[in-house]
């Protein structure tokens, strides 16, 4: 097969339409392992370097991803590709940069590190020293902190040059630093963090640039992973506190985004002394977007604080939920929930009740669906006496308007039962607003209530589920008109059947579908078709089991398509 393979490569790459070119240079994998090293080497690549000098951004991508591949399969020889990954990584479009980084990195996987310090380490200083092109040095830093491990007696030079960087006139390449710093940070020794990475960090984190200082937030967190409480109390936290007071709404913004990682990072103590009072001002921000992400953090932050300091963030949380800004008071609603898990009982129900009740009658839905679900935790973390309280307020939003708000309900009542486990509260309080799931109108409602009654019948047994709940389904059998809600009665008795034994089944639920067979509605008598085939197959008395299929064979004349095809699908299996 000789050159064939690369002619039809050449051939394809003739063609003007750029996305064809794309797909053949995807296949070019193919053709490197068709032709084997030597000819890569002599062939493939100086072919490569031509396109390189006349083809579109998209085919040089393609190019920079296919050379990863090829260092696959030539890896004893694969540093023959750097040359042209070299060229690549310092390209105008930032795409083919980063993936011709990406692919650097795979050469390099298959190099040692006399290779590393002596071939890739140059490489990286040669690409960070080019004064005419910034992506060079930007493509020079994203190397720099997977090879430094690697570069043996070479780490000076690539710290040294890392930090001139730093001070770069182009902001594209202090940004690149900025982003950069807390990962090679994780390779460095301790003593050269302190000494060359936190003075690099803390002129960053004064940069004129807005863009840069947001970028720094992130290698602030990782670099206080790897410092001791006293190094993040001298370096670290000053850092923090400016970023908290930064002029730019942005940098605030993204500090709030990881407040709750950093804290971890930092530990318990700077947490509950220093951090508490910063989050604060960050939950008081007048910018909404940053009150909206503070918030969020502030569901993973409490975590890291002791509860005694929590009091401090509760005056705050009032504010918060009374705040202007919809997507603040959705926010504040889960952390409502999440803090009475840690505060103790009379401070939640003292301080935050009343708020969380309002909460439920907000005008946007979004809130009173996530004070529906904090409703769930915070009721159970006060325990089954509170309950009460809440029951008026479940059924008023059992009949909210949107129905997404209502299935939030549900499942929160449902999630309570199973907490509580007490068949007198259970029964007397939260019965009421679950069994509202029958004459619900959205079928997604409908459907929720359904799949976990099996779940409730578990847990209360089937005295309750033959009891209590069977009459709500006999009422909307016996009193409403809409054919739906009577289906949704029809198929919640089909689960009751699924844990009732044969002679509950025949006295007490089969009579029931054995009348809605007969009903008027078409939609009825099927669906009781189907309730009875399921509930046959536990009954072992014969009589009850002739009546059923009697009452199925009556149908299979029925007017109705539906009810016939149900009928006779019935009687053959």
């Amino acid at each position: 097969m000789g050159d064939n393979p690369m002619d039809i490569f050449k051939e394809d790459m003739e063609n003007e339409e750029v996305y064809l070119k794309v797909n053949a240079m995807h296949r070019v994998r193919v053709i490197a392992t068709l032709l084997g090293t030597d000819k890569i080497k002599s062939v493939l690549l100086p072919y490569f370097e031509t396109l390189m000098k006349k083809e579109d951004d998209e085919v040089l991508f393609a190019m920079a991803e296919e050379l990863g591949y090829i260092a696959q399969i030539i890896p004893q020889q694969s540093i023959c590709l750097l040359p042209i990954l070299e060229q690549l990584a310092g390209y105008d479009e930032t795409v083919v940069r980063e993936q011709a980084v990406k692919s650097i990195i795979i050469v390099c996987g298959f190099l040692g590190d006399n290779e590393i310090a002596n071939t890739i380490v140059p490489m990286i200083l040669k690409l960070a020293s080019n004064e005419a092109n910034f992506t060079c040095r930007v493509s020079a830093v994203s190397l720099m902190c997977p090879m430094y491990a690697r570069s043996g007696n070479q780490k000076e030079k690539l710290r040294q040059k890392f930090t001139e960087l730093c001070s770069e006139e182009t902001p594209m390449v202090r940004r690149a630093v900025a982003t950069k710093i807390g990962e090679i940070a994780q390779y460095m020794d301790k003593n050269h963090v302190l000494e060359v990475l936190i003075t690099v960090l803390k002129q960053l984190c004064q940069d004129e640039q807005d863009q840069v200082r947001l970028l720094c937030m992130e290698s602030i967190m990782n670099i206080a992973k790897i410092l001791n409480i006293n190094e993040n109390k001298t370096n670290i936290l000053p850092l923090i506190i400016s970023s908290a007071e930064d002029k730019s709404w942005r940098v605030r913004l993204a500090l709030s985004k990881i407040f709750a990682e950093l804290a971890e990072a930092v530990g318990k103590e700077i947490a509950d002394s220093s951090l508490i009072q910063i989050f604060s001002n960050l939950l008081k921000d007048p910018e909404s977007d940053v009150r909206v992400i503070a918030v969020k953090s502030l569901a993973k932050f409490i975590k890291f604080v002791s509860p005694e300091k929590l009091n401090l963030i509760i005056p705050l949380l009032q504010l918060l939920a009374k705040d202007a800004f919809a997507q603040v008071k959705q926010n504040a609603c889960l952390v409502i929930g999440q803090i009475a898990t840690i505060l103790p009982r009379d401070n939640s129900q003292s301080k935050l009740q009343s708020y969380l009740i309002e909460l439920m009658s907000d005008d946007n839905q979004d809130v009173r669906k996530n004070a529906a679900q904090s409703v769930g935790v915070f009721a159970a973390a006060l325990g089954p006496d509170a309950l009460g309280q809440f029951i008026p307020h479940l059924k008023k939003c059992m009949e909210d308007p949107k129905w997404r708000v209502r299935k939030e309900i549900i499942q929160t009542v449902i999630q309570l039962a199973l907490t509580i486990k007490n068949t007198d509260l259970f029964v007397k309080q939260l019965e009421p607003v679950y069994v509202m799931f029958l004459k619900d109108r959205a079928a997604e409602v409908r459907t929720i209530g359904l799949s976990r009654l099996n779940d409730l019948i578990q847990t209360y047994k089937i005295d309750w589920a033959l009891g209590s709940f069977l009459s709500k389904c006999l009422e909307t059998l016996n009193k409403d008109t809409g054919f739906l809600y009577r289906m949704n009665a029809l198929y919640a008795i089909q689960q009751i059947g699924l844990v009732a034994d044969g002679p509950m089944i025949q006295d007490k639920l089969w009579p029931i579908v054995q009348k809605c067979m007969k009903d008027n509605v078409p939609n009825i008598r099927f669906v009781s078709i189907k309730v009875a085939k399921s509930l046959s197959k536990k009954i072992d008395h014969q009589g009850t089991l002739n009546q059923i299929k009697q009452a199925i064979n009556e149908l299979i004349d029925d007017n109705d398509r539906d009810v016939k095809f149900y009928a006779q699908e019935a009687l053959q299996y």
